[in-house]
Formats: C-alpha cells, structure tokens, sequence
C-alpha cells in the first residue's frame, strides 16, 4: 500500500498512477498529495476507479509531511534540472518519512548527483535517478509515467 507525494503539477503521470491502482485492484490511491510550490494550496481532482477523488496540493512538501507523514511514503519529484538539488536537499530532511526519492530530471549535473546520492546515503534513503522514467512494480505501485498510457499497459 505505498503511497507518494508528487513534486510538482504532472497531473498526466498522476491519473497514470491512479489508473495503474484501478488495475491493481487498489483500494486507496497510491498518490497521496501533490506539491505545487508555485501555486497555492488547493485540491485536484483525479479518476480513481469509477469514482473522482480529490488529492490535496500542498506549497510545501514541509506541509504534506505533517498531515500525511504518518506513515512512509515515497517522493516522485518532477523537479525540473534547475531546482531538483535543492528540492531534493530539502527532502532529505524528512528521512523518517520519505525513503525513496525517484527523481525524474534530465540534465543534472554529476557532481550534483554524486552528492545527492552521498546525502541519501547517510539518511538511509533510496534514489532512483536522475533522469529516470519512473518505474513499475507489477500489481502493486508505478512511478510516474513508466509503461505510457493504461491502455499500452493493457496490451503488454
């Protein structure tokens, strides 16, 4: 049953998500708010299922932690390459409830990723990335956008 904060308004690869659960035969959504630190806290509508669910927006990934930090979670940062250090760098601050970051930017610098993998490694946390697709396990949770559209899914 895990669940993850998405960083950033990729609401495409957030009903993606949403519909992978609906094949899964998930009972809770596996996305359990977004991060729009641009924008203002709000909610967004997604199809779960046959039914609309609204996920909450957060301006902080700070705030999310606090009403849903109760149990770990995973971030799905769609930070661009410009700002994904620092978001990243922030994230890591709350190792006690996100413990896999999957970091989708393209373009970061190594020296950068070497040193967001060190900081990982001494709070115990996992990255997958930078410049990932996401990833898929199989009847249990997806990251992002990987596998395309449900219906390319359902032809696999």
């Amino acid at each position: 049953e895990t669940q993850a904060f998405v960083y950033g308004m990729q609401t495409k690869a957030v009903q993606r998500m949403l519909d992978f659960d609906t094949l899964c035969g998930r009972k809770t959504p596996s996305v359990a708010a977004l991060i729009n630190p641009t924008g203002e806290a709000t909610f967004q509508k997604f199809l779960f299922g046959s039914a609309d669910v609204l996920v909450p927006v957060y301006t902080s990934l700070a705030d999310a932690v606090a009403k849903h930090g109760k149990s770990e979670k995973m971030l799905v940062s769609f930070a661009s390459f410009r700002s994904v250090f620092s978001s990243t760098m922030e994230a890591l601050q709350f190792n006690d409830v996100i413990k896999t970051h999957a970091i989708i930017a393209e373009g970061v610098p190594e020296a950068l990723t070497r040193r967001l993998h060190h900081e990982a490694s001494k709070r115990g946390v996992a990255i997958i990335g930078p410049a990932t697709v996401g990833g898929m396990m199989p009847g249990r949770f997806r990251i992002g956008n990987a596998g395309g559209a449900v219906e390319n899914l359902l032809l696999a």
